[in-house]
């Protein structure tokens, strides 16, 4: 939780329960958040050490995707996200593992920004959809900030054109890309959830078997310089473009 003490709280933490206020989080200190579900409304409690930027961050970075996640609006997976000739593509990782790094030279090359931390996904009848974030990047490790703000931002639903899961590997290794079977390629969407709650594990599990079964996932061998950054940018770019042929195997 971005380096702060955070709790979840109910209706009997409110003083105020006649608002109709369903759940909320407090960030110790910082702020209280509460989403009203009748209203479709976020009510914020200033804290000691409130400030307008923590509010913003918190809002777009935590909460709302929280709330979209257990409204059921979109499933929310914790991937940075880019397109590639207007084509979403995502990148999976654990922490540290480069998602953010990559995410950044992409758009330093003029691709535009879906997702640099959190991204919805909806399913329609023709696929899986990528829903855009908010248009900020973050290519540096700072707690509660959003990063900087990037008009190369896209503003449309488009269906997941494929997942690239991020391997560190050695700084002379190769740049692999190989593509994900079965339990593996489901773990891509697994470990990627943004939020885990044990009462939404069974139906989380039934989306992403399904979604498993309709978006091809890739892994990709990431040597771990900086300096090969162009050759790992080159591969995924070239990779992603002759897809299209393979998703008829899926």
């Amino acid at each position: 939780m971005s380096g702060q003490k955070v709790h979840y709280i109910s209706t009997k933490d409110f003083n105020n329960t006649e608002r109709g206020f369903s759940w909320g989080v407090e960030i110790v200190n910082v702020l209280t958040l509460a989403w009203n579900a009748k209203e479709r409304k976020i009510y914020y409690r200033k804290g000691k050490q409130y400030t307008p930027e923590r509010l913003r961050f918190w809002i777009l970075h935590t909460f709302l995707p929280l709330v979209l996640e257990l409204e059921r609006t979109y499933r929310i997976l914790h991937v940075g996200s880019v397109e590639v000739e207007g084509k979403p593509i995502l990148f999976s990782a654990f922490s540290f593992g480069g998602k953010s790094t990559l995410t950044d030279y992409f758009l330093k090359q003029g691709h535009r920004l879906l997702s640099d931390d959190s991204l919805g996904i909806e399913k329609r009848e023709d696929g899986y959809y990528a829903i855009p974030s908010y248009p900020y990047h973050r290519p540096f490790r700072q707690l509660e900030t959003l990063g900087y703000y990037t008009e190369n931002f896209s503003t449309t639903p488009k269906p997941v054109h494929a997942v690239y899961r991020l391997e560190k590997a050695a700084p002379d290794a190769s740049v692999c890309i190989t593509e994900l079977k079965g339990i593996e390629k489901f773990k891509a969407f697994h470990y990627s959830s943004f939020v885990d709650f044990d009462f939404m594990k069974q139906e989380r599990f039934a989306f992403f078997t399904q979604m498993a079964q309709a978006v091809p996932v890739y892994q990709v061998q990431i040597p771990w310089n900086k300096a090969r950054l162009p050759e790992v940018y080159d591969k995924i770019v070239s990779h992603s473009l002759t897809i299209e042929n393979s998703k008829e195997n899926i």
